[in-house]
């Protein structure tokens, strides 16, 4: 007598079995599992101190948190850390202009507003003479790439590596998202519209082995050209990638380092 009352209980509660028995399990294991995590949206602009003006490709660190972004066109950036987080260490890196970090209490209650001074050696001021122009180091690496005869370059700049889901990959991993394959017949090989295997692989300011170039990972580099010179009448190209570390853009920017010229038959083409 005492166990009727439980089994007809048990009886209107279990549907019966098929789709809406399976959509009562779902519900009673999504509600055992607990809510979705809350999360704290970080977010905010990257601008010049100077003018207000959107610095592009600014790469933000969350510090200890593994996280790394870049920033749009528009100086924005984004990303999400656990609720328990009480708070969010920043740090801000970008050529030519001065690091940037401070804390902030979370939950934050507005975009973050972020203005850097340029450093103390401005680009302007670290000029290469060429054939009687004087060139930035910025105006360098686009001239770098655009001098080879019939070359056409493919570049990805820090905001684009920075967005890359896993910087410890090594850079080859990278190159799908230029849209350029990998490993298109042979290991060393790359894929645009045909297909070629780079003469030269060159890295900050020197050329080095395929095995070398490959070693780096994703989070090391901050540009990387990959520029292909069709050739008439054949599926095969030529080509040559150039990869450029932080570390030594950084040292460009302060006048550290120079960027050397390379001249057309240091890549084997256009001789």
């Amino acid at each position: 007598m005492g166990l009727e009352p439980v089994s007809r209980g048990l009886r209107a509660a279990v549907p019966p079995v098929g789709l809406g028995a399976t959509c009562g399990l779902g519900v009673a294991m999504l509600a055992a599992a607990g809510p979705v995590a809350a999360q704290h949206v970080v977010e905010g602009r990257v601008l010049g101190s100077a003018d207000g003006m959107p610095i592009e490709d600014v790469t933000v660190t969350a510090v200890g948190e593994d996280i790394v972004v870049g920033t749009d066109s528009t100086g924005y950036f984004r990303f999400e850390l656990p609720e328990d987080r009480p708070g969010v260490a920043l740090s801000i890196e970008v050529i030519g202009y001065r690091a940037f970090e401070r804390t902030w209490i979370l939950p934050l209650a507005e975009p973050v507003r972020i203005g850097l001074e340029l450093e103390a050696v401005e680009l302007e001021g670290i000029d290469v003479e060429v054939d009687g122009a004087i060139m930035t180091p910025a105006e360098m690496l686009e001239f770098r790439v655009r001098a080879i005869p019939g070359g056409i370059p493919r570049t990805a700049g820090a905001g684009q590596l920075r967005a890359f889901a896993n910087q410890k990959a090594e850079i080859l991993d990278f190159f799908p998202a230029m849209t350029v394959a990998t490993g298109a017949g042979c290991e060393s090989c790359l894929m645009w519209s045909g297909r070629f295997d780079p003469e030269r692989w060159v890295l900050d300011d020197r050329e080095v082995a395929f095995d070398e170039f490959r070693s780096y990972l994703v989070g090391d580099i901050c540009r990387v050209d990959v520029v292909v010179v069709p050739l008439r009448e054949s599926p095969i190209e030529k080509g040559s990638v150039l990869a450029y570390t932080c570390d030594y853009l950084r040292k460009v920017a302060t006048g550290e380092k120079t960027l050397p010229i390379l001249l057309t038959n240091l890549w084997g083409i256009g001789e």
